[in-house]
């Protein structure tokens, strides 16, 4: 561990850069604890965001559906485990929040995300994703609505094609916000550790692009797939038309 340590600590002198504009640990750890809490706060801030959403297109089919009772029913079950999720999604975040307290040292407010980040969060990941499935339902019946007037029987091949985006979104969604929070977590090892202030800097750099790199392709795997799966639908439909 010390050779690991000395080696951090004499890295700036063997790549030439030489103070890397750190003035100290402290106030680099307190802007790394700023950014990280910010960053997690955006993904629940996102979230809420496609709950209101989805929370906007089940209330406009319950308007337009008023002659199909089952179209009816279905939207209010998933109302009722939107607010059920949303219940949930905001005591997971209320605990989040208390994470940062402005009274504890940046230290202590890190060591307190790392225990949210590695105890809690992962079960929060998992019920967010549900919101691609409630989003996707509801905005595509009321898109039917727009289009039909109606919402479609399902063939086979449609049931097929909704189910398999519904599970690659839920799926996704997780993997995106699960490898963010596992770089997120490193960055607050790196800084609960005793590296000097320019091996700080320099581990973080290194773990931020590395960051970008994998969600980068995890997203350009997401787009892939789709397009992959509207090629195959396409075929489909000219073997079977």
């Amino acid at each position: 561990m010390n050779n690991l340590k000395n080696g951090w600590e004499n890295i700036d002198e063997f790549i030439g850069i030489p103070g890397y504009g750190i003035t100290s640990v402290e106030k680099f750890v307190k802007g790394r604890s700023d950014t990280i809490y910010n960053k997690v706060r955006g993904i629940f801030t996102r979230d809420f965001i496609f709950k209101s959403l989805a929370f906007l297109f089940m209330m406009l089919n319950l308007l337009v559906y008023g002659d199909y009772p089952e179209i009816i029913i279905l939207n209010a079950v998933l109302l009722a485990f939107l607010f059920l999720f949303a219940f949930i999604e905001i005591r997971y975040f209320m605990s989040f929040r208390q994470s940062a307290d402005p009274g504890k040292t940046s230290k202590e407010n890190l060591t307190s995300l790392l225990t949210y980040l590695e105890r809690k969060f992962p079960l929060s990941t998992a019920l967010r994703s549900t919101t691609y499935l409630l989003t996707f339902t509801s905005g595509m019946m009321f898109y039917f609505f727009l289009e039909y007037g109606r919402v479609k029987p399902f063939t086979p091949m449609s049931i097929f094609v909704y189910s398999f985006i519904c599970l690659m979104g839920m799926v996704f969604g997780y993997l995106i916000d699960m490898k963010q929070v596992s770089y997120h977590i490193r960055h607050i090892k790196i800084c609960l550790s005793e590296l000097n202030d320019n091996a700080l800097a320099l581990a973080s750099e290194n773990i931020e692009l590395k960051r970008k790199k994998d969600i980068t392709i995890l997203v350009l795997m997401q787009v892939l797939i789709f397009l992959g799966l509207l090629v195959i639908v396409v075929i489909l439909k000219g073997i079977m038309g």
